[in-house]
């Protein structure tokens, strides 16, 4: 019952028409105006009810990024277990379920490696594995710097595809086909669910399984020369897998 049919059962007969009619009406309309400005405006703060118009501003005040292309219905999902999912924030493994979300796409496997070579994993099917102090990633040849780390995402069934050469180091969304807000939603995901004291150096976005490199057990990692694209040597030998792109992490 709304408020301009509900004064029809409460007045005298001679208010239910004429003059009195149209006054009592025009009260009751403006009544439910305002009650269903206020049945939005309490609806819009649950995710299960509010709009889609306004998950935007509810991930903004939760801190929780919605994915690529993400239904409304499952960014919902995780909007309501927020506080659950920030109380392992700085967690490696928090970090990549987060990744996950956002890249919303099936059989995605993300790791990531720091300065120490202790790696973590969350495989395409959720499992989750690490192997500590391997002692196998060199990036640079600096071994003092242990709050750097590295992601690894195998794109080798998607999100993105690779594009133009590998070997153009400028380049960012040039070489995949990832856009420039997928890349700066990677990096900003990546900056706000990272321990506070680790620096994400780069990005590796992986083209080839991930039984064939960058992982604990592969064996062809690099050694010491993968700064930069080439090794210095007269003939510019490469030193980086051609079938990754490399993408510097936030700063």
């Amino acid at each position: 019952m709304r408020f301009r049919q509900a004064f029809y059962d409460l007045v005298p007969e001679w208010l239910r028409r004429g003059e009195g009619e149209s006054i009592l009406y025009s009260v009751g309309l403006v009544l439910d105006i305002f009650s269903e400005r206020f049945r939005l405006a309490y609806e819009s703060d649950l995710p299960e009810y509010a709009p889609d118009d306004a998950l935007t501003y509810i991930g903004r005040d939760r801190a929780i990024q919605r994915g690529i292309n993400e239904p409304s219905t499952a960014y919902a999902s995780r909007l309501v277990r927020h506080l659950d999912d920030h109380r392992t924030q700085g967690n490696p493994f928090a970090l990549m379920d987060q990744l996950y979300a956002y890249l919303q796409t099936d059989g995605v496997t993300i790791r990531t490696v720091d300065n120490n070579g202790n790696w973590f994993e969350r495989a395409s099917d959720g499992t989750r594995t690490y192997s500590l102090d391997q002692g196998n990633w060199d990036w640079d040849g600096d071994t003092t710097s242990w709050w750097r780390f590295w992601v690894i995402i195998f794109s080798d069934n998607g999100p993105w595809s690779a594009q133009w050469d590998p070997q153009n180091e400028g380049a960012t969304s040039g070489t995949t086909t990832a856009t420039a807000d997928e890349i700066d939603g990677v990096r900003t995901l990546i900056s706000e669910w990272k321990p506070a004291h680790a620096r994400c150096e780069w990005i590796i976005v992986s083209f080839s399984a991930p039984t064939a490199l960058f992982g604990p057990t592969t064996g062809d990692d690099p050694l010491g020369t993968y700064l930069t694209w080439g090794d210095g040597a007269a003939a510019g030998r490469p030193v980086r897998d051609s079938g990754a792109r490399y993408w510097v992490g936030p700063r």
